[in-house]
This record gives structure tokens, C-alpha cells and sequence, in this order.
């Protein structure tokens, strides 16, 4: 498809170019036509301005388009919301944009990965790199509107740690934000600027290493747990540590994503040949990090899952542990979904099962018990029938005696039942009334 000018034609109508990939869509236009369009469209709040030297970058791709000198771009990260939005206008070709039935904005879509439009590889090349930065900028700001809900600061997380792999992540996190600043007041990542930070990822791989274990571990205690007392107190030390291992996962997530964005912007300064391999790697490297991260949360939610399951079914032995167990479980597994989502990985949010009443729990327990004790006395009352049938067969006396001892003991089975469940459906009653003055649901 062919690109149109991005230029002001006669009349004031502006021409728009919308170019799209699998993560966004990158809009280019003179200033006030792009945010004028955007806003009419309902994206305005979502999007990202595109950095000076990012248009700078990428200057023969949207050279192609129309002059440079006098454009503005903004990126917006697709999703399903925003491609609705879009369609709107269209999505392929050329769709047009009235007011008052005059054309105000002609705007042309471009597929980045049909771009018909470059010519030039290396144009496409420079683009996608700008593109893929502003999609982990979005990353770097969705972690961190999800950090600053949980108020956890990383230096206070990190100041009775021991373990190297995390005591360095303070210091590590500092280098790096100095960094970004000294990449906007430049405008590029110099080989000085750039040393600062090319050792860090080791630093961020052993954190993030060291907290999956630790949530690896924790996984595993809570699973192993023999009975709703114990698994209280796990449920309990989970809730108050999970917050603080995912914090640093999450930390160290963003601070590699922010080393990305420095990585990338080396690549097109020094070697733009090899940037769009680099992009693919920094891509892939990013998607087995989360990976890794996803795989962890998956294992702990199956072993909440499945605690919750056998601590449920304690619910008569141990009214208030099972209540508390199961509460403080769903709460941790809603903890992990918004963690999850915030670093865009999938996580499924259950929503754990209460356990019913005690009064109606111990009321089940009874019934099944006393199904179970009447089944047992039909088999002996039918065991004494056939006994008193063969005592018949023997003369005299002793056979009489036998067989009516046999049928008193059959009725006296089946008497037994009713008494010992009326018995204890009362005591049940009683309990009930009990604990229904108290907390227990």
C-alpha cells in the first residue's frame, strides 16, 4: 500500500500516518493534527510522545512518509480497546476523518510487518527498534504504577537482606535510573554512559533467580502441610513474605526493561546493521524471563489450590484455623493475578471457596456417619437372621435361646442407630448455638 505525505494539504486538511506492529501503533503527524485526532478517537490518555532523537532514529522511515522536520509522533499500545478504536477509522489503506462534513485528517495505515511503503530494509529496521523501545517503556510504566500500590520502597525491602543476590539490587537500581537520566539529557547512550550499566543484568538475573526460589519454597511448605492448623500459619508467613518476593521480582523486572531500552539505543548508535537480530534477542530474552517468572506463580497457585481443597474439608475439626486459612489463601492468589498482570503474564484468579457453617459442616459429618452405622447394623441384623434361621435347624433348647438372642441383637442394632444420631444431632444443635455467637461463617 502506498504511504501518503505526511504534510498539510490545501484547505487544512492534515495527513496521518498510522503504523502498527504486534505491540503498538506508532502515530505521525504535524503536532496538533496527531493529538487532535487521538483525542477524537480516545487514545489521548494512552499515549506515549515519541522521544526527539527516537523520530530521529528512524528519520528515513518516516522521511518516506512525509517531512520530518515539522512532525510529531505519539505511540499507543495495542490492545483490544485501542484496535477498536482504530477500526473505526479503518485499517487498512486510507480512511479519512470528517468534521461537519468536511475532511479534517487523511490518515494512512501501515502494517510494520507489510510494509510495503520502505524501500529501504534498514529504514524498517530503525523503526521496529523504536517501536520495540516504546513498548518496554509502557512495560517499564505499567510495573511501576503496580509497585507504588503495594508502597513498597526498594530500599526499605532490601535492608535487613544478607544475601548478596539481593543486597546489590539497591545500588544496581540507582546506576541504572541515573542512567535514563543521563540518556535524556544527551539524547544518546554514549560508550561512558553505557559502561555503567553493561554489568548490571548479571545483578537482576541472581535477584530474580534468588526470589523465584524463595517463592519456589514457599510453594512447596504449603503444599506439605498435614492440617489446617499448620497450614494457618504457612497461609499466614505466605501473605506477609509473597509481598515482599514479588516486589523484588517486580523491580527487577523494570530495571531490566529500562536496561533494554539503553541496550537498544547503543545497538543503533554503534551497530544499526545488527539492530533488528538484537531487537529479536532483547525480544525473546524478555518473553523467557516472564516465562520463568509465570511458571513460578502457576506452581504457587496450584498449591493453594490444593491446600485450600484439604483444609476445606477440616472445617468441624478445626472451625476457626479452616476460615482463616481459606481467607487469607484467597487473598494472596488475588495478590498474584494483579502482580501478574502488571508485568503482562497470565495468571489465573481463582476465587477460593469458603467452607460452609461448623453447625452445618459437623451436620454433614454426622449424617454420613450415621449412614454409615445404619449400613452397619442392616449387615448385622441380616447376619443375625441368618443365624436365627440356622439355629432353627438345631433341636431342643440351645436353639431356641440362639435364635432369639439373634433377633434381639438385630433389633437392638437397629435401635442403637437412631439413638446414637439423635444423640448426636443434639450435641450438634448445642455446638451450633455455640459457635454462632462467634466469628466463624
Amino acid at each position: 500500500m502506498n504511504s501518503s505525505d505526511v504534510a498539510t494539504t490545501p484547505g487544512g486538511v492534515h495527513d496521518i500516518q498510522i503504523i502498527e506492529d504486534e505491540q503498538g501503533m506508532v502515530v505521525v503527524g504535524d503536532d496538533h493534527a496527531v493529538d487532535s485526532w487521538l483525542k477524537d478517537a480516545g487514545l489521548d490518555a494512552r499515549a506515549r510522545k515519541i522521544r526527539k532523537q527516537a523520530l530521529q532514529t528512524a528519520g528515513e522511515a518516516f522521511q518516506t512518509i512525509g517531512g520530518l522536520s515539522s512532525q510529531s509522533g505519539r505511540w499507543v499500545k495495542l490492545t483490544k480497546e485501542s484496535a477498536q478504536q482504530v477500526a473505526k477509522y479503518g485499517s487498512t489503506g486510507t480512511g479519512v476523518l470528517r468534521d461537519g462534513g468536511k475532511i479534517r485528517h487523511i490518515l494512512s495505515f501501515e502494517d510494520l510487518s507489510k510494509a510495503s511503503s520502505f524501500a529501504n530494509p534498514q529504514m524498517l529496521t530503525g523503526l521496529a527498534g523504536v517501536m520495540t523501545q516504546m513498548a518496554i517503556e509502557q512495560a517499564v510504566d505499567e510495573i511501576t504504577d503496580y509497585l507504588e500500590t503495594i508502597d513498597k520502597k526498594i530500599d526499605d525491602l532490601l535492608q535487613d537482606q544478607k544475601d548478596q543476590a539481593i543486597a546489590n539490587l539497591v545500588g544496581v537500581a540507582h546506576m541504572i535510573d541515573e542512567t535514563m537520566m543521563i540518556r535524556e539529557k544527551v539524547g544518546v547512550v554514549t560508550a561512558t554512559t553505557w559502561s555503567k550499566v553493561s554489568r548490571c543484568p548479571q545483578d537482576l538475573a541472581r535477584a530474580q533467580g534468588y526470589a523465584l526460589l524463595k517463592i519456589e519454597g514457599l510453594a512447596k511448605k504449603l503444599a506439605a502441610a498435614k492440617d489446617a492448623r499448620e497450614a494457618e500459619g504457612l497461609a499466614a508467613q505466605l501473605e506477609q513474605d509473597l509481598t515482599d518476593w514479588i516486589s523484588i521480582l517486580g523491580n527487577a523486572v523494570q530495571l531490566q526493561d529500562k536496561i533494554y531500552v539503553v541496550e537498544l539505543d547503543r545497538v543503533m548508535a554503534e551497530s544499526p546493521e545488527t539492530l533488528e537480530q538484537h531487537r529479536q534477542g532483547v525480544i525473546e530474552a524478555r518473553r523467557m524471563r516472564l516465562h520463568d517468572i509465570e511458571a513460578r506463580l502457576f506452581q504457587l497457585n496450584d498449591s493453594i489450590q490444593q491446600s485450600a481443597l484439604k483444609v476445606r474439608d477440616q472445617k468441624v475439626m478445626h472451625p476457626f484455623a479452616v476460615t482463616h486459612t481459606l481467607q487469607t489463601l484467597d487473598e494472596v492468589n488475588k495478590r498474584m493475578s494483579s502482580f501478574a498482570v502488571s508485568i503482562g503474564i497470565r495468571a489465573e484468579r481463582i476465587e477460593i471457596e469458603m467452607a460452609p457453617r461448623w453447625s452445618d459442616a459437623a451436620g454433614k459429618l454426622i449424617s454420613e456417619s450415621a449412614n454409615q452405622l445404619g449400613e452397619g447394623a442392616k449387615q448385622l441384623g441380616q447376619s443375625a437372621g441368618r443365624l436365627s434361621q440356622d439355629a432353627a435347624k438345631i433341636s431342643g433348647e440351645t436353639a431356641h435361646r440362639i435364635g432369639k438372642g439373634a433377633t434381639e441383637l438385630g433389633n437392638s442394632a437397629m435401635h442403637g442407630t437412631g439413638i446414637v444420631a439423635g444423640a448426636v444431632g443434639d450435641g450438634v444443635k448445642k455446638l451450633g448455638g455455640l459457635f454462632a455467637g462467634k466469628s466463624d461463617k
